[in-house]
């Protein structure tokens, strides 16, 4: 068994992705740091290059050989710690593994917002042909500095466009949840990170068309017109007369 000691003392690990020869964690107390680190020895792993930026990452996807897009929280800092905010997507460029760089980096709702993709990779899907990425969501606006969002805005599925030109785009959004309808909603605001989920669970893009996917509901739209429900499915048995 190999060990890399002192990789960032009092604070916590929070995702780690393997790709033959490198690996690259993420750890989090105020800051973010992704760290590179050289698994060519595995008998002698070394950190080869790291980044501070604000937040973490709870997941990260390989988008190619140079660049990774990972989801996490956006963080507001304090003197010695942070707290964590709105749900952050972000495309790191690896090229250089001794200087990693944030390239492209997009913030949606505030703290308190969810997402099952935040804790389960199951989730999260991005689907390269299209250059789409699906993430069930729950935002909650009005949160700020450790004080959570209270406004659901939104509950269902984001489709955003990805590209290392142009970066991290909404591409539209599949309902599952009016607004005006939010106490009623399973997922609503005020959840703690550890805690992260949202209404839908799974997605699949499919030719023209996405499904989203909760327990009991499966909606799906056009790619063209995302928040125009053309079939909604149930997937639970109605309650007995």
């Amino acid at each position: 068994a190999w060990r890399l000691s002192g990789l960032a003392p009092t604070e916590d690990i929070r995702s780690v992705r393997f790709d033959g020869d490198r690996g690259f964690v993420v750890t989090f107390v105020k800051t973010d740091p992704l760290f590179v680190i050289d698994l060519s020895d595995p008998a002698r792993p070394s950190v080869l290059g790291e980044l501070h930026i604000p937040g973490f990452s709870t997941y990260m996807h390989r988008l190619d050989a140079d660049h990774l897009l990972a989801v996490g929280f956006d963080a507001d800092e304090h003197d010695d710690f942070a707290y964590f905010d709105g749900i952050q997507i972000q495309i790191f460029d690896v090229t250089d593994l001794t200087h990693p760089e944030l390239l492209h980096r997009t913030i949606v709702g505030t703290r308190g917002s969810g997402s099952e993709a935040l804790l389960n990779h199951l989730a999260f899907n991005y689907f390269a042909p299209r250059g789409m990425l699906a993430l069930p969501l729950t935002v909650c606006e009005g949160g700020d500095d450790g004080a959570f969002g209270d406004t659901l805005t939104f509950s269902g599925l984001m489709v955003f466009d990805v590209s290392l030109e142009s970066g991290i785009t909404e591409h539209g959004r599949l309902p599952f949840v009016d607004p005006a309808d939010a106490a009623s909603s399973d997922a609503g605001c005020g959840q703690w990170w550890t805690d992260s989920t949202s209404l839908v669970e799974r997605s699949i893009f499919m030719d023209e068309f996405i499904y989203g996917i909760s327990d009991d509901l499966m909606n799906v739209a056009a790619l063209a017109d995302l928040s125009t429900v053309l079939q909604s499915v149930p997937l639970s048995e109605p309650d007995a007369p």
